[in-house]
């Protein structure tokens, strides 16, 4: 089997299919009339952020093993001096906890008093956000979610002690995903609802969200974009950051809340 100058073997190719079934419940059926193959999958999977978490991998793996001199791969990059990617030795065993509903213990620094504080936590998901790794769990002793950044975790051990996803909690774990950014604590705000709201853009900035969407639940009809999400500060933070280039038609209470934003910070000038 060739194809885009890469030669597959009949029994690699099988093999390679075996493994996407097992390791990922994911059948690879041929399509006669379109002469390919296709992934099937339901309609509660989504393909594409395994396919970008697979691809950061494989990316990793291709740079590694196509540089000659690992020592001088930091000539070729230019990363800024930041933690960002502290933490990230942890995911692959995180998400094996997460999988097997596994709690875990490790120590988290406190980055304002600068302590450590040990947790026992029951892991349900893991969020990217720009750049850095969060790990949303409940903490049975507090009867609390809470958000642990990676970069600040330390002596993570895995226990031998499962944990049953309970419904409500998973719901809960669920509304994580529907917001901008990191802050949700839902003990606090049990019923956050997700709103829609709608930005108008400068044409200038529309490339840029097109390109790097606000939120999973980005749509854009001409200049204006559509989010169905939990409003929180820090989406007021990220459209106050734009200036001039937005402008918030919708809903009126996260409108005004913006307007008087803006009018105190004019008055400081």
């Amino acid at each position: 089997m060739k194809r885009y100058d890469v030669e597959i073997g009949e029994r690699t190719f099988q093999r390679d299919l075996a493994d996407i079934r097992s390791n990922f419940d994911i059948e690879i059926i041929y399509d006669e009339q379109k002469n390919g193959y296709y992934a099937q999958t339901d309609s509660t999977f989504d393909f594409d952020k395994l396919l970008y978490f697979i691809g950061l991998a494989e990316s990793s793996d291709i740079i590694l093993s196509t540089v000659k001199d690992r020592n001088k791969l930091l000539e070729y990059l230019s990363i800024s001096p930041t933690p960002h990617a502290k933490g990230v030795e942890n995911i692959g065993r995180l998400l094996q906890a997460i999988q097997s509903q596994m709690s875990i213990h490790f120590e988290h620094r406190n980055y304002q008093t600068g302590r450590l504080k040990e947790y026992t936590v029951f892991p349900y998901l893991l969020k990217e956000f720009e750049g850095m790794w969060y790990m949303f769990a409940y903490v049975d002793e507090l009867k609390a979610f809470r958000t642990f950044g990676l970069d600040r975790i330390s002596d993570l051990i895995i226990t031998d002690n499962h944990f049953q996803r309970e419904k409500v909690l998973e719901l809960a774990a669920d509304k994580f995903n529907q917001i901008y950014g990191i802050i949700y604590e839902p003990d606090n705000n049990p019923n956050a609802p997700i709103e829609k709201v709608e930005l108008r853009f400068s044409d200038t900035m529309l490339h840029y969200l097109k390109a790097l969407p606000l939120h999973q639940s980005q749509t854009i009809d001409e200049n204006i974009v559509t989010l169905h999400l939990i409003i929180n500060p820090e989406l007021e933070n990220k459209i106050i950051s734009y200036g001039e280039q937005v402008e918030v038609l919708y809903p009126l209470s996260l409108r005004e809340r913006i307007i008087k934003r803006l009018q105190k910070a004019i008055s400081q000038y």
